[in-house]
């Protein structure tokens, strides 16, 4: 699935070369991908960290409300396989493979760095192929048109999405890697895209976007459990059964034009985003997290069009977990070219992202800077328990 699979910046080493590379420095703490291994003055090993895992089995599918990790691949796959049979064989293999990857028990990915797998089933499962067309929820619906997207239907939607991410950018290359090979011909890629988290700067905690402003800023809190039900799980009493649990996600690549944004002036970007590019403060305040006041802000700032902070706005808000990425330099925009691969989960992307989106294609000021090649819409399912397989509260 990694079109720039690389080797990793330190390879994993045996207990007796990091005793040797410790007998060289005269003992003390080194420093791995997944944690340390401390050593006394001789070279006894002391203590050693276990690997950073996340679960994968759970009520809840990782990765949507897991921590936020710093890579990402993300890709669509069309299936190929016959029958429901063939469809149910291909997500017992994901799920076989997904556990093993995240758990570290596969060959080469022994400390999995926080990684998490994700399954979605997009709108296109549904046809006729699998007797699914009536199990496709209501809140499964088709991205409507907006009249500024520039959409590319080779790298939109798919039957099948796969999310991975993980704190070290080979461990996600290769997970991607074996989950694409785990096919074994049931399912074909149709599209992906890398992203990574910038580094945040010394005495910040949310990162910025690659026009230098905090992204994420006014986030749903994962901590929130109330937000999360309202917002995000899908509940018994919304249907079907077997989304119970599970989250949608709509999934957007745009393009952030770099080379038009940055030589505006300081205040027409603070103006277009509505926050201090220096502190994320909304304008007219003083701290990053302080509430917005609509009177101090233009109405078609990004933020106010994004959430006008009227009555039913707490109900639209969504769970966003976008990556940054760059694609190197397009010749026919003279430009590097990169922006921002748009994640979020939501209960319903009817009464959350649609109307959001209708808003920011009508007046948002940043709509000028910014351009959507790419879109998609996936039933996320609830989690599995061990013994169990993605996708079985659907496909059984």
């Amino acid at each position: 699935m990694g079109k720039d699979a690389q080797q990793p910046d330190g390879q994993r080493l045996s207990r007796r070369a990091l005793i040797g590379l410790a007998g060289a420095a005269g003992g003390g703490v080194l420093l791995g991908g997944g944690g340390y291994v401390a050593l006394r003055d001789g070279g006894e090993t002391v203590a050693e960290a276990s690997p950073a895992i996340e679960p994968f089995y759970g009520a809840h599918q990782g990765g949507i409300v897991t921590p936020q990790q710093k890579y990402l691949h993300f890709a669509a796959f069309d299936v190929t396989a016959m029958g429901r049979s063939g469809l149910v064989e291909l997500m017992q293999r994901w799920t076989q493979t997904a556990e093993g990857l995240t758990a570290g028990t596969t060959r080469g990915i022994e400390d999995p760095r926080r990684l998490t797998v994700t399954f979605g089933f997009g709108t296109s499962l549904f046809d006729s192929r699998f007797g699914l067309a009536s199990s496709r929820p209501e809140a499964l619906v088709d991205i409507p048109p907006f009249k500024h997207d520039k959409l590319d239907a080779g790298v939109s939607d798919g039957d099948i999405c796969v999310q991975v991410c993980s704190e070290d950018k080979v461990v996600a290359l290769h997970a991607a890697g074996a989950l694409e090979a785990a096919t074994r011909g049931s399912a074909r890629m149709k599209w992906a895209q890398e992203g990574f988290v910038r580094d945040t700067l010394p005495g910040e905690k949310t990162p910025r976007n690659l026009f230098g402003f905090k992204d994420g800023s006014n986030n749903l809190k994962v901590a929130d459990a109330a937000k999360m039900q309202s917002n995000v799980w899908v509940s018994d009493v919304d249907g079907p059964s077997w989304m119970a649990g599970g989250t949608y996600l709509v999934s957007r690549r745009i393009l952030m034009q770099i080379e038009e944004f940055l030589p505006e002036s300081p205040p027409l970007q603070e103006d277009t985003f509505g926050r201090s590019k220096a502190t994320g403060a909304p304008l007219g305040e003083v701290g990053e997290f302080t509430a917005v006041d609509p009177a101090k802000v233009l109405a078609d700032s990004h933020i106010m069009m994004a959430n006008p902070r009227k009555p039913g706005s707490e109900a639209e808000r969504i769970l966003r977990r976008g990556y940054n990425y760059t694609n190197g330099y397009d010749p026919q925009l003279s430009s590097p070219t990169g922006g921002l691969f748009f994640l979020a989960f939501q209960r319903d992307p009817r009464r959350q992202f649609i109307p959001i989106q209708q808003r920011l294609d009508h007046g948002d000021r940043l709509t000028k800077y910014v351009v959507h090649q790419s879109s998609g819409m996936f039933a996320v399912p609830p989690g599995v328990a061990a013994g169990g397989f993605v996708g079985e509260s659907l496909l059984r």
